[in-house]
């Protein structure tokens, strides 16, 4: 029933977002609820199956073998869309975000590492 509230949720949020080109945090916390949420904790640095994303968004990579000295929108846009191209062994695995996804969700990240 929640999957379904979600799913939900996330179409009406997309179906909005046609009408607005610009990165928005809301639309991206429920993105990331519903894409990230199953692998990572949102608001904290524990570990589920992938490391947890809370206050990620300025600081540096805690897996090793990333390339990167730091966690912000050109990086996290690089992760993900594509996170075999940027550490070839990583373990995780996804369906492409559109590029306004990623957007959203590296916007929420950025208002969440100021809080």
């Amino acid at each position: 029933m929640l999957w379904l509230l979600k799913t939900l949720l996330l179409t009406s949020l997309f179906l909005m977002s046609e009408m607005s080109a610009h990165a928005d945090a809301l639309r991206g916390k429920v993105i990331a609820d519903v894409r990230c949420g199953p692998c990572h904790h949102l608001h904290s640095n524990h570990t589920k199956v992938g490391p947890g994303l809370a206050g990620i968004y300025g600081q540096a990579p805690t897996i090793s073998g990333v390339p990167f000295d730091v966690w912000d929108e050109v990086s996290l846009d690089a992760w993900m869309l594509n996170p075999r191209r940027v550490k070839a062994n990583t373990k995780m695995v996804m369906t492409p975000l559109s590029e306004r996804h990623r957007k959203d969700i590296i916007d929420w990240l950025k208002t969440e590492a100021s809080q």
